[in-house]
């Protein structure tokens, strides 16, 4: 098949970028899989030898522009995010897309959609989705590596992601964190200055980023929101890394009980009693094979496959649109 994924940004971006790095791995599996791969992102992305690149311009970014650079004969537009309303129609070929986030109470989807996990999906009144693969040569594993640090690693401003949370179990534990990704918030900068426990990282990639994660002791994930996926989590876990996180969302899915732990965020001293445990009782190599069994790269390639050819052949994912139902913090 000839598969264009469509997603206008830096690909990858210079810092961390999820959904980006997620396009470069679904892409080299599709490769992998003997199709011919299109990513259209803007001029400068770099992409997996044989994908080739449909500059998109950052100042014309739509949809629309899209369908005037298709490549002869492309038989499914893959969208990483719902494209302007009624695109998919104009298409003059099959289009998919995927929801990486969550919506707002009400919001409707192509009958064409998938979500993240299982949860995400039915959050919105569907049942198809497809778990976020990884690459796991990306990933160092050396369980001898660990250190007494934990690790924050998301968008440390946005509330949800709940550093404060993260921030004041360790505090209580006295446990020391490493925080990386994003900016700064004010009131973490002032914590972490005063503070010997807490370690400021600020936004990571590559080989650091794996550095952080095969080195801490276990990653933090305090959500206080249903996360529809996770992909720091995997990521953890791919390095031998075992997850203490929010059973809110898609994590019940990502985290069973052989890798790590599932907590409610608004009980501190469950959180703190982990914290300061001698010795985590979670195995490294069992949480790397977690993700080589589920979340690895070629088995989403594989998945997306499938429905690219179903979509091509004029089967909808969906029989009636998606729906959100909304989220709201507890």
């Amino acid at each position: 098949m000839k598969i264009l994924l469509f997603h206008p940004s830096l690909v990858p971006p210079k810092d961390y970028g999820g959904v980006e790095r997620v396009i470069l791995w679904l892409a080299q599996g599709l490769l992998e899989r003997g199709h011919s791969v299109w990513v259209a992102a803007y001029p400068g992305s770099r992409l997996p030898q044989g994908v080739q690149l449909l500059e998109i311009c950052p100042r014309n970014r739509s949809a629309f522009a899209l369908l005037e650079k298709l490549p002869k004969g492309v038989d499914a537009i893959h969208f990483m995010a719902p494209p302007e309303v009624n695109i998919l129609e104009q298409l003059p070929c099959a289009g998919l897309v995927t929801v990486h986030g969550n919506a707002q109470a009400g919001e409707l989807f192509a009958k064409n959609t998938v979500f993240l996990s299982s949860d995400h999906a039915k959050r919105h009144g569907a049942e198809i989705y497809v778990y976020n693969g990884l690459d796991p040569k990306e990933y160092r594993f050396e369980p001898k590596l660990k250190e007494a640090n934990f690790l924050f690693l998301s968008k440390t401003s946005w509330r949800v992601k709940n550093l404060a949370g993260a921030m004041r179990f360790c505090s209580r534990a006295r446990a020391p964190l490493w925080i990386a990704g994003g900016r700064r918030p004010i009131r973490a900068r002032l914590r972490s200055i005063f503070s010997r426990s807490f370690h400021w990282m600020g936004p990571v990639n590559g080989a650091f980023k794996s550095d952080l994660l095969a080195r801490a002791r276990a990653l933090l994930f305090p959500v206080l929101w249903p996360e529809p996926f996770g992909l720091a989590v995997i990521e953890a876990l791919v390095s031998g890394t075992p997850v203490l996180a929010s059973n809110f969302g898609s994590l019940p899915e990502l985290v069973p009980g052989d890798v790590g732990c599932l907590l409610d965020p608004y009980d501190e001293e469950t959180w703190v009693r982990f914290l300061t445990l001698s010795r985590l009782p979670w195995d490294p190599e069992r949480c790397r094979s977690w993700v080589l069994e589920k979340f690895h790269y070629q088995k989403m390639a594989e998945s997306y496959e499938k429905l690219y050819k179903q979509v091509s052949s004029g089967v909808v994912v969906h029989s009636k649109p998606p729906i959100a139902s909304g989220w709201r913090n507890s």
